[in-house]
């Protein structure tokens, strides 16, 4: 009985340890269901199909019977993937099955293959009934051992036999299966919080822009690709008296009022971001400097429209000064940047309130 236990250990922790490495690439799926793309389906199939090969071939064997995990994870491939991941693995289960099996004897493989179709069919019924918990996944486990058992015990060579090898089974089946669902979900929380972390740390706090860190790490993919891209530098005119007249919390709505306009006015592709203090950038891939100019003079002209509001004060009005370059303009994107504001500090000194693209004259 130990060395059996001995066993199915190793199964298990086969088990558990192809699930942390497999289901890396699903680290930012939100979450996998049958409604999921096909691609993200037949993907989920293949990495459970190989784990369900795994287990059959490190397979306990027990007088005529093949013991493993692999019920584990058809389930699991079918709960979250639905017909398309189930199937995907059953080819792998049977497959693996197959090539153990020695020639002329294949009561087992039949049995598998009645088995697994069996539960898969199950499950597609209880499926419509079920609201995908970690007790209806645990049902679906129990179907499946309901199901192996006489297979069990027409493989075996005695009663005795059979009930040994039934008890490790059950319990190492529920095991396994409650562990590797307990496992997905915590996995599934911490490549979640690994992500809202990642992009908090590229998320300006006040205005929920791009932060300089993002547009920084933007400019250098534009760099290493060779892509070809226009910018706005956006200043606030007399931000200082903004400041002085409504307090900073006065200055904190308008520069939450101007992110919401700058992302109304940019393009879909466009990356917004806040450089620093009350300066934002508009990165634009694929966009010449004379519709960048355009698109500034959108902008520039919306803010002089728009009626800030804060608190009990009377509505009132910002104005901006924007500069302008584009890609052809600087042999890196942090020479364009310079020649952005370049133009900007000339819209600043020439009048404030005004687009100025960058021109070598």
């Amino acid at each position: 009985m130990l060395i059996l236990f001995n066993q199915f250990l190793l199964n298990f922790c086969l088990l558990i340890t192809s699930l942390l490495f497999a289901f890396l690439p699903f680290r930012h799926v939100e979450r996998i269901s049958a409604s999921s793309s096909v691609r993200t389906r037949v993907l989920f199939g293949l990495v459970a199909g190989l784990i369900s090969v795994l287990l059959v071939l490190n397979s306990v064997t027990y007088d005529g019977a093949k013991i493993d995990l692999r019920l584990v994870a058809l389930v699991t491939a079918f709960f979250y993937g639905g017909w398309i991941s189930g199937g995907i693995t059953f080819i792998g289960i049977v497959g693996a099955r197959f090539s153990i099996t020695p020639p002329g004897v294949y009561e087992g493989l039949i049995l598998t293959i009645l088995i697994c179709v069996s539960l898969l069919v199950t499950a597609s019924i209880y499926r419509r009934f079920s609201a995908r918990t970690m007790k209806d996944y645990l049902i679906l486990i129990s179907i499946g051992i309901a199901y192996s058992l006489p297979a069990l015990y027409l493989l075996t060579d005695t009663y005795v036999h059979f009930l040994k090898i039934s008890f490790v089974y059950i319990i190492f089946i529920l095991l396994g299966g409650y562990v590797t669902y307990q496992f997905l979900q915590e996995l599934r929380k911490h490549f979640q919080f690994v992500q809202t972390q990642q992009e908090l740390a590229l998320t300006d706090g006040l205005t929920n822009l791009a932060n300089r860190r993002k547009l920084d790490e933007t400019l250098a993919h534009y760099d290493q690709h060779g892509y070809a891209f226009s910018v706005l530098i956006v200043d606030i005119d007399f931000f200082k008296s903004v400041n002085d007249t409504y307090g900073h919390d006065g200055g904190d709505v308008v520069l939450r009022q101007l992110s919401q306009l700058l992302q109304h006015c940019s393009p879909d592709e466009a990356v917004v971001g806040r450089y620093g203090g009350e300066e934002f950038v508009v990165l634009l891939p694929d966009m010449p400097l004379n519709e960048a100019v355009r698109l500034g003079e959108t902008i520039r002209s919306a803010c002089a429209d728009q009626h800030f509001v804060f608190s009990t004060y009377p509505a009132f009005h910002v104005t901006l000064s924007i500069g302008a370059a584009s890609s052809d303009q600087g042999e890196t994107s942090f020479e364009v940047v310079q020649k952005a504001d370049q133009s900007l500090y000339q819209a600043k000194q020439t009048g404030r309130n005004k687009v100025v693209g960058y021109s070598e004259e």
